[in-house]
């Protein structure tokens, strides 16, 4: 196997576990505020204080990224698949091509 059939391969591993994150992992995430784990009711407040979020919308934002996270991750996992069996179908062949009549005798 060459090295741009393992660049593939990594880049599909890559985009697989952007899938199970999505699916699994982000399905209950950790609401943070600078660090700081956040619970249902508290308030954050930017460091300007010009702003400031809920945890409810601090955990609606963070579920409105998973089904993006999760296409994209499964774009390019199926991007990373195409190319590796490209990458071995190229490999596989001489790079000649085959006479389209057998040579007369």
């Amino acid at each position: 196997m060459t090295r741009r059939f393992w660049a593939h391969v990594a880049l599909a591993t890559i985009g697989a576990a952007a899938l199970l994150w999505a699916l699994t992992l982000a399905a209950a995430p950790t609401i943070t505020c600078r660090d700081v784990v956040m619970a249902p009711g508290d308030v954050c407040v930017n460091a300007q204080g010009s702003r400031q979020q809920t945890y409810a919308e601090r955990f609606e934002a963070a579920q409105q990224a998973r089904p993006l996270i999760g296409g994209v991750g499964a774009l390019v996992a199926g991007f990373g698949v195409a190319l590796a069996i490209v990458e071995v179908r190229r490999a596989g062949s001489s790079g000649r091509t085959r006479p389209a009549h057998p040579a007369a005798e």
